[in-house]
């Protein structure tokens, strides 16, 4: 008898758990409103299948991917590109302001590298218009890989046996194989392969059980809260810079302590002024901490604050917690061929 009781105790425990953790139901018109009001403002990603890349393509990616990992692309030799975009952190390295080399800091945290050629525009004050034209700056950055001048990085890319071959093959009517141009070519071509689709995805095309009942709604609240006219597309951003806040000061806040003026520190155009390009939010889960200074590490805070800078919206807590899990529906794939293979 005594075993009996406890039997139908742990009965009766295992169907209350699993009544809770039952999954939210929509109904039908709610469900199909949703999807078409994310198909309205978001497109999928297209995973990049590097089998299908012609050769002379794989051929330049694999250069660029080289070249990301090269730590003789820095001053002392002592970071590389994935030094700050590492690739088992989603393409940032989870830092409010990352080191240079000499472990020098500069003001500004680092955005992801992923997916990121299909922003507008590169750095948070846009001022680089592809991740070619992009990926010149940190390598001379004073405050990141610190490299002193054209001279000797070309000179380091030419002792190597492996780089004057590749060039040569790979740009055989380049004036000179081995140039900044070159180089540029090279390592665009393998960031413009680190494409990484999720789950949401896979709703955008119609499989209604990609994402939860809870995160569809987070797509709605997304959507009702305003956060649309700077977050659409396949990227969810990344398409245009704003002001930072359009309501009161972001320091207020973040509490952060450098005031940062933006865009206006390059153009010197008074109307820049703590404009910054918007963040694209693929893999905004894994990608904190948060904001163009790193200042904010939780995301519910991060959504929050946008709300009230950006929209002049206290957002609900419901609402917040609702987006939170839309967000995590952008985690991603990321593609395998983007992990260093040392072997090579």
């Amino acid at each position: 008898m005594k075993y009996l009781i406890v039997f139908i105790g742990i009965l009766l425990f295992s169907c209350n758990t699993g009544s809770e953790k039952r999954e939210q139901k929509l109904d039908d018109k709610l469900e199909q409103n949703i999807l078409q009001m994310a198909k309205s403002y978001f497109t999928p990603l297209e995973e990049v299948d590097m089998k299908k890349l012609p050769s002379e393509r794989k051929k330049i990616v694999e250069l660029g991917k080289k070249l990301f990992y090269d730590k003789r692309l820095s001053g002392n030799q002592t970071v590389n590109c994935a030094s700050c975009h590492d690739m088992n952190k989603y393409g940032v390295d989870n830092l409010p302001i990352s080191p240079g080399d000499k472990n020098q800091f500069g003001t500004r945290n680092t955005p992801t590298v992923l997916n990121a050629f299909l922003q507008y525009a590169q750095f948070w004050d846009a001022h680089a218009r592809t991740v070619e034209d992009q990926c010149l700056g940190p390598i001379f950055g004073n405050f990141e890989m610190d490299m002193p001048d054209t001279v000797t990085l070309l000179s380091r890319i030419e002792e190597d046996e492996y780089y004057r071959k590749a060039f040569a093959e790979i740009f055989p009517r380049a004036d000179t194989a081995i140039s900044k141009t070159t180089l540029q070519r090279a390592i665009g071509a393998f960031e413009r392969t680190l494409v990484t689709p999720a789950p949401f995805d896979d709703y955008l095309k119609g499989d209604m059980s990609a994402i939860s009942a809870k995160a569809k709604l987070g797509v709605k609240a997304f959507v009702d809260n305003g956060c649309i006219p700077c977050h659409s597309t396949s990227i969810v951003g990344g398409q245009m810079a704003q002001e930072f806040a359009l309501y009161g000061y972001y320091w207020d806040y973040t509490n952060s302590t450098y005031i940062d003026k933006g865009r206006y520190q390059f153009t010197k155009d008074p109307g820049d002024k703590f404009v910054f390009k918007v963040p694209q939010l693929r893999n905004i889960v894994k990608t904190y901490p948060y904001f163009h200074d790193g200042s904010i590490s939780d995301l519910k805070e991060a959504i929050k604050i946008m709300g009230m800078a950006e929209t002049n919206i206290q957002m609900k807590q419901e609402d917040i917690d609702n987006i939170l899990e839309f967000f995590k529906t952008l985690t991603g794939r990321i593609p395998e061929h983007a992990f260093e293979n040392k072997n090579k």
